[in-house]
C-alpha cells in the first residue's frame, strides 16, 4: 500500500469534511430560523426519487473504476483513455434516459408528499429543479474517477471543499435577505456543476491524453467482460436504490412530510460524522486496495491486512454507535434549539445499531468494490430491497418512523452477508461461518454495552456538566471492554503498529517542513 498517498488523501478528506459539515450545520440552523423545516422534507423525498432513478447509471462508474486500477498500475495510457472515453459517452446516454424517467416519475409527486402546505405547482418546481441538477451532473462528473483510481483523490476533495464553502456562504446571505426557498435551492444545486467543471479543467491539464478521441469497439467491451458485469450490476443498482432510496418516500407517504424533515436532521448529523471520522479516512484505502489486489502480493499478506482493518472497523463502529446513542438527542436539541425537532428514543436506539452494522463491515465493502463480478452477491441485494420495502411499510403503520428504521436495520443483513461471502469466502478462501460467528459475538458485546451506556445516560440533563458526564461514559465503557477483548489479538497489535507508523510519518513530514 502507498502509505504516503493514502495518508495524504485521508487527512485532506477529513479536514475538508469537517469544514463542510460545520457549514451544513450552520446552514440548516439558519434555514429553520427563516423558513419552515418542511421545505427540507421536499428536498429529501425528491432526492430519494432521483436515487432510485440512478439505476439508469447501470453501475458503469464502479465497473470502469475497477478496470482503471489495472491499467493505472501498468501506466497503460491508451487503455485508460479508452475507458474514460467510453465512460463519457455512456454517461451522456444515461443523462437522456434519466431525463425521460424523471418526466415519467413526476406523475407520482402528489402521492408521495403527504400533508404538504404548498400547492402542487410549487412542488413540481422543486422537483424539476432537482431533476435538472441530477441530469447536468452526468455530463462532467465522470472525470472524478481518474483521480480516485490514481490515488489522487485529494485534488477533487479540494475543489469540492472550496466550491461548497463559496456556495453555502452565498446561500446563507440570500436566505437571510430574500427568505426564498427556490432561490436557496437553485444556488445549492449549482455546487456540483461548478465543482465538476473545475475538475474537468484540472484533468485536462493532469491527464492531457484524455482530451484525445479514442475508438472503442465491441471487442474492447467484450474482452473486459463489461456486458455481463453491467447486467449483474444493474441488479445491484436497482436493489440498492430500493434499499437506500425508499425510506424517506415511505415516511412521507405514511407518516407525513414533517417527519422526513426531522429524520433529515439525524441523517445529516450521522452522515457528517461518519464522513469525517470514517468514510473519508477509508475512501482513499479503496484505491490502495485496488492497486495492491492487482499487484503480486500474496493472499496471506493481504488477509493479515484485511484482519487488521477489520479490528479497526470494530473499534470505530462500536465507538460511533455509542456516540450516536449518547449524543444524538442532545446534539439535535442544542443544534435546532427545541425538543420539537426530536424523534423518539427508540428511533435513536435502532438507528445507532444500524450505524454499527454498516460501519463494522465498511472495510468488507471497500474490498468487494474493487473486484467486479457482481453476479456473486446480486441475489442478496435483491433480498435486501424486498425486505426493506415490506418490513418498512408494514411497521410504518404500526410504529411510525421507528418501524421504517427497523426495516432498514434488518434489510442490511443480506447485503452484508453477500459481501462477506464474496470477500472472505470466495477471494480469501477463509471460513465465512467462523468470520460471522466472531462478529455475532462482537455484536452481542455491543448490545450489552449499548444497554449499559443508555441506562446510565438517559436521565442525564442536557447541560454543560451533563454533556461532560455523557462524554466520560462514552469514552470509558467501550475503551475498557474493547481493549480487554482484543488486548492479546495479533491483528490489534498490527493495527497499533500501523497507526504508530502513520503518526511517525506525519511527524517526519512536519519536521522536514520546519
Amino acid at each position: 500500500m502507498n502509505y504516503v498517498k493514502t495518508l495524504r488523501n485521508s487527512i485532506i478528506s477529513v479536514i475538508a469534511q469537517i469544514l463542510t459539515l460545520l457549514l451544513q450545520f450552520v446552514n440548516r440552523r439558519v434555514f429553520v430560523i427563516f423558513l419552515d423545516i418542511e421545505y427540507l422534507g421536499y428536498q429529501s423525498v425528491f432526492g430519494n426519487v432521483f436515487s432510485i432513478l440512478s439505476v439508469a447509471e447501470l453501475g458503469i462508474g464502479g465497473i470502469i473504476s475497477f478496470h482503471l486500477y489495472r491499467e493505472i498500475v501498468t501506466d497503460n495510457k491508451q487503455e485508460i483513455g479508452k475507458l474514460m472515453y467510453l465512460y463519457k459517452w455512456v454517461y451522456r446516454v444515461i443523462a437522456a434516459v434519466v431525463t425521460v424517467l424523471g418526466l415519467v416519475a413526476c406523475v407520482f409527486v402528489p402521492y408521495i408528499v403527504k400533508d404538504a402546505d404548498k400547492d402542487i405547482s410549487y412542488l413540481y418546481i422543486v422537483y424539476f429543479l432537482q431533476l435538472a441538477s441530477t441530469i447536468a451532473g452526468y455530463f462532467l462528473s465522470y472525470r472524478c474517477t481518474i483521480y480516485a483510481a490514481d490515488q489522487k483523490e485529494y485534488k477533487t476533495i479540494e475543489v469540492d471543499l472550496f466550491t461548497n464553502i463559496a456556495v453555502q456562504v452565498v446561500q446563507l446571505f440570500m436566505l437571510a435577505a430574500f427568505r426564498n426557498y427556490l432561490l436557496y435551492l437553485t444556488i445549492q444545486l449549482s455546487t456540483s456543476l461548478i465543482a465538476n467543471f473545475i475538475i474537468l479543467c484540472k484533468t485536462n491539464r493532469d491527464y492531457p491524453y484524455l482530451k484525445e478521441k479514442y475508438t472503442v469497439t465491441m471487442e474492447d467491451i467484450r474482452k473486459r467482460n463489461m456486458i455481463p458485469d453491467v447486467r449483474n450490476f444493474l441488479v445491484h443498482k436497482i436493489a440498492y436504490a430500493v434499499y437506500g432510496g425508499t425510506d424517506n418516500i415511505v415516511v412521507s407517504a405514511i407518516c407525513g412530510i414533517r417527519f422526513v424533515a426531522l429524520y433529515g436532521n439525524y441523517y445529516l448529523l450521522q452522515k457528517g460524522v461518519l464522513n469525517v471520522f470514517f468514510y473519508r479516512l477509508l475512501n482513499p484505502v479503496r484505491s490502495a486496495i485496488g492497486n495492491i489486489v492487482y499487484s503480486n502480493r500474496s493472499k496471506d499478506e493481504l488477509w493479515k491486512q484485511f484482519e487488521m482493518f477489520d479490528v479497526f472497523s470494530f473499534f470505530f463502529a462500536s465507538y460511533i454507535c455509542f456516540g450516536f446513542l449518547v449524543f444524538f438527542q442532545p446534539a439535535i436539541q442544542i443544534w435546532m434549539g427545541s425538543t420539537n425537532y426530536l424523534l423518539p428514543d427508540m428511533f435513536v436506539i435502532v438507528y445507532s445499531l444500524t450505524i454499527y452494522l454498516t460501519s463494522v463491515w465498511e472495510i468488507v465493502y471497500k474490498y468487494r468494490s474493487v473486484f467486479g463480478d457482481y453476479r456473486q452477491d446480486r441475489n442478496c441485494m435483491l433480498l435486501s430491497a424486498v425486505l426493506n420495502v415490506i418490513i418498512s411499510v408494514v411497521l410504518a403503520y404500526m410504529l411510525g418512523v421507528v418501524g421504517v428504521q427497523i426495516g432498514t436495520f434488518f434489510a442490511f443483513l443480506p447485503i452484508a452477508y453477500g459481501r462477506i461471502r464474496f470477500v472472505v469466502g470466495n477471494y480469501f478462501g477463509k471460513s465465512v461461518k467462523k468470520y460471522l460467528t466472531k462478529h455475532l459475538l462482537l455484536f452481542s458485546v455491543v448490545l450489552a454495552e449499548s444497554l449499559v451506556v443508555y441506562l446510565i445516560t438517559r436521565r442525564i440533563p442536557i447541560t454543560a456538566w451533563g454533556l461532560l458526564q455523557r462524554l466520560l461514559v462514552w469514552a470509558t465503557v467501550p475503551s475498557v471492554v474493547n481493549i480487554l477483548i482484543y488486548f492479546r489479538n495479533p491483528y490489534f497489535k498490527d493495527l497499533y503498529n500501523y497507526i504508530m507508523r502513520l503518526l511517525n510519518m506525519v511527524g517526519d513530514k512536519l519536521k522536514s517542513k520546519k
